[in-house]
């Protein structure tokens, strides 16, 4: 008697040199769309920072009414000492008039820490270290605008009249960055 005849059947399924071909072909992708990624998470991080010192700015103004006093907010990288750069964190302090760069320990109200992204940046185009307000509400002096930039590119721009109020506005055409 002959024996039974087996079906000789290949087994379905992908080999480890197919695997590593798509894996390839993948990181390909991925490398392809990275800057992309990276320029609409700066611009994302753009906006949220925009919004976010819209309401610093009512905050300290906010804070300046109720406690009938000066108040000023600056930027601040550590959380003592005023800086130059809106996006690394700011402080809102007593305003005593002083131009020192380090309010009193006992004169800040608030710090919060901004962005670590070296992409975002946010300066103000009269390169004023404070933004005051009066005990009333109303901003001293000249209308402040801070100029945020996304990429070296100008994104948005938040703008506190001398009547105090802000508003923010959103750059829908991306120009050069102000230096």
């Amino acid at each position: 008697m002959l024996p039974p005849r087996r079906h000789s059947r290949r087994l379905r399924g992908i080999t480890l040199l197919e695997l590593c071909m798509a894996l390839a072909l993948l990181a390909v992708f991925c490398l392809l769309a990275l800057p992309s990624f990276s320029a609409t998470v700066s611009r994302v991080r753009a906006d949220t920072l925009r919004m976010t010192l819209v309401s610093v700015f009512n905050s300290a103004r906010s804070t300046a009414i109720t406690r009938n006093a000066p108040v000023a907010v600056c930027p601040s990288e550590d959380g003592r000492t005023c800086g130059h750069d809106w996006s690394q964190g700011w402080l809102i302090h007593r305003d005593r008039g002083t131009r020192t760069p380090s309010p009193a320990e006992e004169d800040i109200f608030q710090y919060r820490e901004g962005y670590r992204d070296a992409t975002v940046r946010a300066t103000t185009s009269q390169g004023r270290l404070r933004l005051r307000f009066q005990g009333d509400g109303r901003s001293g002096g000249s209308p402040s605008t801070v100029d945020i930039c996304a990429g070296g590119g100008l994104s948005g721009q938040v703008i506190v009249n001398n009547v105090g109020r802000t508003r923010a506005l959103r750059i829908r055409d991306i120009t050069d960055c102000p230096r």
